[in-house]
């Protein structure tokens, strides 16, 4: 056994468990504005958290959450709602089961894309299919899952940033 394999194990060792009561489970955020184009072409804004650049629980929240928020015209009028409530919508309900990292928010012609990770998937699935049905939900939308423990997505999503 090498130096480097000490190093190799130790980072794979990590305990998912006791993170959940770490004060490093959720970095301090490090928002980075992003200017994008939709697909008919108009100019539209995001962000990406670059806090999880360099995140050392990745493994621990394999999971790849890509939300496809649509607004209506109605509601893009309504002083009530904003981006950011739709976000905290989304996110206070994942975290009554599970850790929930939101780590990037993208404009589109139709409303937004929303990227997090989070590590219990069948808890989200559930709570996303509750809200789905719900015939009082804050917005439409749509979600799919990605097994993604080394978070490509993420490292997709933040080349916008350069």
């Amino acid at each position: 056994m090498g130096i480097f394999d000490l190093f190799k194990k130790d980072k794979e060792s990590i305990d998912c468990n006791t993170i959940k009561d770490s004060t490093d489970l959720y970095p301090q955020n490090s928002i980075s504005v992003v200017m994008v184009q939709t697909d008919s072409g108009k100019p539209a804004t995001g962000w990406v958290d670059l806090a999880y650049v360099d995140y050392k629980y990745k493994k621990c929240c394999p999971f790849n959450l890509q939300f496809n928020i649509e607004i209506s015209d109605n509601q893009v009028e309504s002083d009530e709602l904003d981006f950011g409530t739709i976000e905290d919508y989304f996110i206070n309900e994942l975290k009554k089961g599970c850790i929930t990292h939101p780590v990037a928010r993208v404009a589109t012609d139709f409303g937004f894309i929303m990227d997090m990770y989070v590590d219990n998937a069948e808890f989200a699935s559930q709570k996303l299919a509750e809200m789905y049905e719900d015939p009082n939900k804050l917005v439409e939308f749509g979600c799919g899952f990605n097994n993604d423990p080394k978070w490509k997505e993420y490292n997709r999503i933040t080349k916008l940033t350069k």
